[in-house]
């Protein structure tokens, strides 16, 4: 490798190499990763032509390394653990902890999550505190990178599809997420409504007057999105 590729090679690469190396199988390495099999086969192709070497070859049903691949492993393991260590921070105590947490929320999503965060933080680490902020944007990313908030909890099918798709291209993710639980929406409305005392159907539903709280100030929310899908 010339050192005009070093330059604009991924370091996620090597880690890639690292544990397809150790596995001996794209879809173990893939499990450890917490990527998808073709994620792991595209950024080992890329590795392969930075490096300009096969690595790995396939003989029957296993993946065996080249010389060069049994060359370069030492050095690339020593220097990601090396890495590693560098920059892993001290050891987190939860108890002795007295850091102040940002999270940005809905206020429907704090009324759900805070009292009973709140208990398990006097009970675990009451030298921690919590600031929450209104969570106004579909894409939190922004806050998270200019370190806004620590942690986004919301609904964002549009940033997961991006994470999930730039993952399986081999690209590296600065971000993570978790599903905390899941949830339903019902419809509301007094009890003297017309579509109160018959069966709700969706045409109903649709003709009928609706009220929308929107912290981002956009006259359209996930329902109405959901209903274009259809057509409605």
């Amino acid at each position: 490798m010339d050192s005009n590729h070093f330059k604009t090679l991924d370091l996620n690469l090597l880690r890639v190499f690292d544990e397809v190396m150790s596995e001996r199988s794209l879809t173990r390495a893939a499990q450890k990763l917490s990527l998808t099999q073709p994620a792991v086969s595209n950024a080992l192709r890329r590795f392969r032509e930075a490096i300009g070497d096969d690595l790995i070859k396939r003989k029957g049903q296993e993946m065996v390394p080249t010389a060069r691949a049994l060359a370069l492993w030492p050095a690339v393991r020593d220097a990601l653990r090396q890495l590693q260590a560098v920059m892993t921070p001290s050891k987190f105590v939860l108890g002795e902890a007295n850091t102040t947490f940002v999270l940005a929320m809905a206020d429907a999503t704090a009324v759900a999550l805070m009292p009973r965060l709140v208990d398990t933080i006097n009970r675990d680490a009451p030298g921690i505190s919590i600031r929450v902020v209104p969570l106004t944007t579909r894409d939190p990313r922004r806050l998270l990178d200019e370190e806004e908030a620590d942690m986004a909890i919301g609904y964002f099918p549009a940033v997961f599809a991006d994470l999930t798709a730039r993952a399986q291209a081999g690209e590296t993710v600065a971000f993570t997420q978790q599903r905390l639980y899941s949830g339903e929406y019902v419809c509301v409305m007094r009890r003297d409504h017309p579509l109160a005392t018959e069966p709700l159907t969706l045409a109903g539903y649709c003709a009928a007057r609706h009220l929308l709280v929107s912290f981002s100030g956009r006259p359209f929310g996930f329902i109405d999105e959901s209903l274009a899908l259809l057509g409605m």
